[in-house]
């Protein structure tokens, strides 16, 4: 078989579409979205509450016990900076069958960037339980593929999503301190993905909440996340929009390592190869098995509060997967009791 190269888009081979699909990878994961870290404060005095939610509010207020107002509308940015996992690949070019390529594709860094904002609406109906609903745009998700074999190779994709979920949060004071477990279940629609990406998030955290003011309190907390993904994933993407028109080096990589595959490797090879010839800039179709390479990461983050309004929090995550939270939430009464 003779690998060429036609105007335009080169058609080099295996190696083009192989990077085409796995340079999706990075658009698999979804914006993960945090709930607030409070929870009811006690060693107060009595005082009178007018709202409807949180259920028992009054009967808390009466004991010297406060807790947040029962609604909050907030807006969040979240950077993220993780690597995934990748051990499936199936691999078609335009209308072919998928073709299996565990054996011959194998990855040294998949690494996945992400930048959105988030907006985020929330119940307190008990002063121990926060339900919320979220909606996401990630508006810049790339990602760094490193092939290691067939040989050694560097590409990556860019796109852009949006979804939604919702969450719940459980919050409690003891000793002094509070302590938060919070779970939420989100939905991306990616660009270049066929299917929605489901993540789930668990996130429990610890602080104390200071006083600066009769109005104004400032909480520092330390925490850890667990992030999942859904484990499957399609997709389609132009072979042009991963690496573009390939240098003669590259075109000699791939005339070696053609040469050096088994029989049975240069039919499948051979197959694919001829489908690429088929268009100006052939579309690739892609099936990947993916994991985070770390699902739990550590918390540190602080919260200013406002006269009970106003919230501005900060969050920083930390070994393994990398992440900066900034929010704002502003918190009000609605339906009196």
């Amino acid at each position: 078989m003779r690998l060429a190269s036609s105007k335009g888009t080169s058609r080099t081979g295996l190696p083009k579409w192989l990077l085409a699909g796995i340079a999706a990878a990075g658009t698999l994961l979804a914006m993960p979205e945090t709930a607030r870290a409070d929870a009811p404060d006690g060693f107060n005095e009595p005082y009178e509450y007018n709202y409807k939610f949180p259920l028992w509010g009054k009967k808390l207020a009466s004991r010297g016990l406060k807790f947040p107002l029962p609604f909050g509308i907030g807006l969040n940015y979240l950077s993220i900076n993780q690597d995934v996992n990748i051990d499936g690949v199936e691999i078609a070019v335009n209308d072919s069958e998928y073709v299996n390529l565990d054996e011959i594709v194998k990855f040294e860094k998949v690494r996945s960037s992400v930048q959105g904002i988030g907006a985020r609406f929330d119940l307190w109906v008990f002063p121990f339980l926060n339900v919320y609903g979220l909606a996401s745009y990630a508006a810049n998700v790339d990602t760094e593929v490193v092939l290691a074999q067939p040989f050694k190779l560097r590409a990556g994709a860019a796109q852009s999503g949006y979804g939604g979920g919702f969450g719940v949060t459980g919050a409690f004071g003891v000793f002094g301190f509070f302590v938060t477990m919070d779970a939420n279940w989100t939905w991306q629609n990616m660009e270049k993905l066929d299917t929605l990406v489901r993540t789930f998030l668990l996130t429990p955290r610890i602080g104390k909440k200071f006083y600066l003011s009769p109005s104004v309190s400032i909480a520092p907390w330390v925490g850890a996340m667990r992030q999942e993904i859904a484990a499957e994933t399609s997709g389609s993407i132009l072979l042009s929009e991963t690496i573009g028109e390939p240098s003669d080096s590259f075109k000699a990589k791939v005339g070696e390592w053609y040469g050096n595959l088994s029989p049975g490797q240069q039919a499948v090879v051979g197959a694919v190869a001829g489908r690429l010839q088929e268009r100006e800039d052939p579309v690739i179709h892609y099936r990947l098995d993916k994991a985070l390479a770390d699902p739990w990461n550590m918390l540190l983050g602080f919260e200013v509060d406002l006269h009970q309004r106003v919230q501005m929090r900060m969050e920083y995550g930390f070994l393994g997967r990398s992440q900066l939270l900034l929010g704002i939430n502003y918190r009000f009464g609605l339906i009196p009791d």
